[in-house]
């Protein structure tokens, strides 16, 4: 029987984000997603009917059984895949794991779900279809689940590379993959780093109000205008090759995301944004919604600065650690094992 292997990345330096959500109704993003990212890996097993679900980062397993509603889960967001997915009948066992720390702030649900969704339709014998998975994967945490989530994170991990996403009306996107010149594509690849701000992102409170605080001002605030027009000049400036405006533009969207509420930049945040400020940083991004925890982007001036700037950050903020991370050019990837 077949054994089926999925990989979707994550997702980093999201200009523009907030504005791919029901209360803005239009939106623009540009990302760059990076491995690593979710694996994971579905079997044939000897035992009970359903799926033996492993939780790597979790140290964690349970059993799920067709019809189990997915609300009643250890996992909701995987139960409700593993239904959504049509899981064939028969034993099986779902592994799921990454070295990005849980709660990153870097999109690893969505890169869970697409995963997940990607192995099921190889194994089922239906072709990959990103635009697809990436909606699906949407619905699920919002109509299946009930839970607020933009739009970008389950295209990042869908299509990967470096991209502009348009949603003309919630929840319908158009990505459009920036043509990078390779010379701009490796020296983003140099001057990158990505900090782990040491604990898990929590969110909760601090997001109801700014949304509760979007939903009232209406898709018009400016606040929103401004982080959309922060994804287009980012994406123009990594089209022309100009990362001194592409660093400039993350901490631009970093400081207007404070602005839709102070907490969004947390403490860890500014510790490191403090620790990296100077001739050495081009600019910073606070990854996703931001909040406390979570992981932070920062452009460095040029490779030298950025091993300079590792070095500071491991003594100024020795609970931070810096992320191997490098650009991913494609989305999800799939591989079959067995006949």
């Amino acid at each position: 029987m077949l054994s089926v292997s999925a990989s979707a990345p994550t997702r980093i330096a999201d200009l523009g984000g907030w504005t791919d959500t029901w209360f803005a109704r239009s939106g623009v993003v540009c990302s760059l997603a990076v491995w690593p990212g979710v694996d994971v890996t579905i079997e044939p097993v000897d035992g009970p009917s359903g799926v033996e679900v492993r939780l790597r980062n979790y140290d964690r397993e349970w059993h799920w059984t067709p019809g189990t509603p997915a609300q009643v889960c250890p996992d909701p967001l995987l139960g409700a895949c593993l239904d959504e997915g049509e899981t064939p009948t028969g034993s099986w066992a779902l592994e799921i794991g990454s070295t990005i720390p849980p709660g990153a702030s870097m999109g690893t649900s969505a890169s869970a779900c697409v995963a997940v969704l990607a192995a099921l339709d190889v194994l089922r014998g239906v072709p990959i279809d990103p635009p697809s998975l990436a909606r699906r994967a949407h619905e699920i945490e919002t109509r299946r689940l009930g839970q607020q989530s933009g739009i970008q994170d389950q295209w990042a991990a869908a299509t990967g590379g470096i991209s502009l996403l348009e949603m003309a009306a919630y929840p319908v996107g158009q990505r459009t993959p920036l043509p990078i010149a390779p010379a701009t594509i490796d020296a983003l690849q140099d001057r990158l780093l990505v900090v782990f701000l040491g604990r898990s992102h929590e969110s909760s409170a601090v997001h109801d109000q700014v949304v509760d605080a979007l939903t009232g001002a209406g898709p018009d605030d400016e606040r929103l205008h401004a982080l959309r027009e922060c994804a287009r000049v980012g994406a123009d400036a990594l089209v022309n090759g100009d990362l001194h405006t592409y660093g400039a533009t993350l901490t631009r969207n970093t400081e207007l995301q404070a602005r839709l509420h102070p907490s969004l930049v947390g403490a860890e945040s500014r510790a490191v944004i403090d620790a990296v400020r100077g001739n050495d940083a081009a600019g910073w991004k606070v990854n996703g919604a931001g909040g406390a925890g979570g992981s932070l982007t920062v452009l460095a001036a040029d490779a030298d600065a950025r091993r300079r700037l590792i070095a500071r950050i491991a003594t100024v903020c020795p609970e931070s650690r810096v992320l191997d991370v490098r650009l991913a050019h494609d989305g999800v990837k799939v591989d079959v094992r067995g006949a």
